[in-house]
């Protein structure tokens, strides 16, 4: 069972205009320094999404429904250290925050 685990400081964002083919409606970009290390789709909720995969070049393309969206873009503006995760296993991915004591608001 091989495990992925990429740290993360940079990302972009990209929102989409409705298309019904596909169901897409956001994608954001993940970097290590100037290294692209995954992408987060997130597709209209109640649309299948394809599985989250690692594709050849090592990048993670983790898949999400629309709703989730504000939590991980919460996490990503607020929380630090940031590392994407992926099971090749079971297909199954992350985003993890490092540990931080209890009751620590971050500025």
């Amino acid at each position: 069972m091989a495990t992925t685990n990429y740290t993360i400081d940079r990302y972009s964002v990209f929102h989409n205009t409705l298309d019904t083919t596909n169901g897409l409606t956001a994608v954001i970009n993940c970097f290590e320094g100037r290294t692209h290390r995954g992408t987060l789709y997130f597709y209209r909720d109640g649309f299948t999404a394809p599985p989250s995969q690692k594709i050849a070049n090592g990048a993670l393309y983790l898949r999400f429904h629309e709703a989730r969206f504000g939590e991980v873009i919460g996490t990503l503006r607020y929380e630090k250290p940031l590392s994407l995760t992926f099971n090749d296993a079971n297909n199954w991915g992350s985003i993890l925050s490092g540990e931080e004591m209890i009751g620590e608001q971050e500025g």
